[in-house]
């Protein structure tokens, strides 16, 4: 049996350095690399500032794909990227390209590594079944999980009402208890590729810097100005894609419900949480390589392409 396609996967928080790690290793292969975005947030059109999406030069020079394809107003998914990987991943093997996934959405890769639990959706019974469990206190849904699926119960935090409940829809909606079906789930990668992860890990200290240092460049007007124009061409604050990290508090802004001091001191603020909050994930990750700057890891990087070169998916 042949040896499943290798997927390299470069990770790390954002403002980290990801794309220009991933330019230095791409043009030191002689074979062509083309990225697969791992981003949440990327994947909007007409969202560039705040989203740190790549630049046209840098898409010109290292094609990157699942990124600036989603109109504002659209939601997404991390099972609606699972599909889109999956059509993309063939067609970049059959050209003989070489893909590498890019990104700081732990949630999309764990996606990618596993899928996802297949569970009924119920329809008209689901909001019928809703709607009667608004109406119970906590107390009496938790005592009720802990009679239908105690090991469920006792695995979900007596606080969580959303996974409370789902425990207890599921229950109702298929017959089976949750445990159950997580015990029959079997993780599957997508295209059946095998995953090796890099992971790119700044020093806290040099993170916070830069991003601050990037938020503020980015206040100084490109990013309001970026929202002027949506919002002239008829965009509403309220679509999902104009409710990513920063741009409410742009928003807020505009609005002059903020000053600029502090609005640079809120989106410094939230984005320094979201990179904590994507170190914690990918520290949990199983990596084949971690490092704190980037220079170090356009060797492994470079390596892991090659390898993935002669371990491509069928044509």
């Amino acid at each position: 049996m042949s040896a499943p396609p290798l997927l390299p996967v470069l990770v790390g928080p954002t403002g980290s350095g990801k794309t220009e790690l991933a330019l230095r290793a791409a043009a030191l292969c002689s074979f062509p690399v083309e990225v697969i975005g791992l981003d949440s947030r990327q994947i909007y059109r007409q969202l560039e500032v705040g989203t740190a999406k790549p630049t046209a030069e840098e898409r010109a020079r290292l094609p990157h794909h699942c990124v600036d394809f989603l109109d504002i107003d659209e939601s997404y998914d991390a099972g609606r990227y699972r599909g889109r990987v999956e059509r993309t991943l063939p067609q970049l093997w059959e050209r003989g390209v070489v893909p590498l996934v890019v990104g700081g959405a732990g949630f999309y890769l764990r996606a990618l590594r596993e899928g996802f639990l297949e569970l009924p959706e119920g329809g008209a019974r689901l909001v019928a079944l809703r709607a009667a469990m608004d109406g119970e206190s906590l107390e009496a849904l938790r005592e009720r999980l802990a009679l239908l699926d105690p090991s469920s119960a006792a695995r979900i935090h007596p606080n969580d009402r959303y996974r409370i409940s789902r425990a207890l829809e599921i229950q109702e909606l298929s017959g089976r208890p949750l445990s159950e079906h997580e015990q029959e789930f079997a993780p599957s990668a997508v295209c059946g590729a095998a995953f090796a992860v890099v992971h790119l890990s700044p020093p806290r200290p040099f993170l916070h810097d830069r991003i601050e240092r990037r938020a503020r460049a980015w206040l100084r007007g490109p990013w309001q100005a970026e929202l002027r124009a949506l919002l002239a061409a008829g965009h509403d604050a309220t679509e999902p894609g104009l409710s990513v990290l920063g741009y409410p508090e742009v928003l807020a802004s505009l609005r002059g419900e903020l000053e600029d001091a502090q609005l640079i001191e809120r989106v410094v603020i939230a984005t320094r949480r979201y990179a904590r909050q994507q170190e914690t994930w990918f520290r949990k990750e199983e990596c084949v390589e971690r490092a704190a700057d980037g220079a170090e890891l356009v060797e492994p990087l470079v390596a892991l392409l090659r390898a993935a070169s002669e371990r491509r998916g069928p044509p």
